[in-house]
């Protein structure tokens, strides 16, 4: 199959997956909390497992790194992510909490309730299948972003 026709089948595809799961409204936080529609998609960006550096989010997402850096003491005050010092002692690695994995799905897109339904439709096999291939197009649409930063 040509990148064409691979073109056309993610074209056709996404718009099914948004259209059947995406949120009908942003609901309000059980907890209480109130974050942004940045501070949302900062941690739909992050892992609890692969962490991140405040300047490869940053560049990722077209944030000055003053304001990164401000959204991030923010949501860890809230213990939404966990910052540890990397190798370098200059750089900070994000990870997210189980509290700030609760909070994603609550501000996310893609409704929990609707994706549940969608999995029951599916076999385990299916289940790994879907999301090993959403991961790794996400994987590269987040090293084309940063090539993009490197070369403007």
């Amino acid at each position: 199959m040509d990148k064409t026709e691979f073109i056309y089948r993610m074209q056709s595809a996404y718009p099914r997956i948004y259209h059947a799961c995406h949120a009908d409204h942003q609901p309000a936080a059980a907890s209480g909390i109130a974050i942004s529609q940045r501070d949302a998609t900062i941690l739909a960006h992050l892992s609890s497992a692969d962490a991140m550096t405040q300047s490869q989010l940053a560049r990722h997402l077209g944030i000055t790194k003053s304001t990164m850096s401000e959204a991030i003491k923010y949501l860890a005050s809230l213990s939404l992510l966990e910052m540890q010092i990397a190798t370098d002692k200059r750089a900070h690695l994000l990870r997210l909490t189980d509290k700030g994995k609760a909070m994603m799905g609550k501000s996310s897109v893609l409704e929990t309730d609707k994706l549940a339904a969608v999995l029951a439709e599916m076999t385990a096999t299916e289940m790994e299948q879907a999301i090993a291939g959403l991961e790794l197009l996400a994987q590269a649409c987040f090293r084309l972003t940063m090539k993009r930063e490197d070369t403007e």
